[in-house]
């Protein structure tokens, strides 16, 4: 098997709930669209933006102490 199949590309995430959770919002919000899939590119939109507010708290947090409050 292709080594990099096995690399995961939203380790940041619980893809299943990610996707379970997006479907429950798309059928509240859309619901005459009847989504059943997410795709990949969502979740990897997803992951990109856990990291950059990731980043964004730490980068406002101030810098003493030992914990990311």
């Amino acid at each position: 098997m292709n080594e990099l199949a096995n690399i995961n590309t939203t380790p940041h995430l619980n893809r299943s709930k990610v996707k379970q959770t997006a479907l429950e919002i798309a059928a509240t919000i859309q619901p005459a669209n009847h989504f059943e899939r997410v795709g990949m590119s969502f979740i990897e939109r997803i992951e990109a933006k856990v990291r950059a507010a990731i980043r964004e708290e730490v980068r406002i947090h101030p810098s003493k102490g030992k914990t990311l409050l």
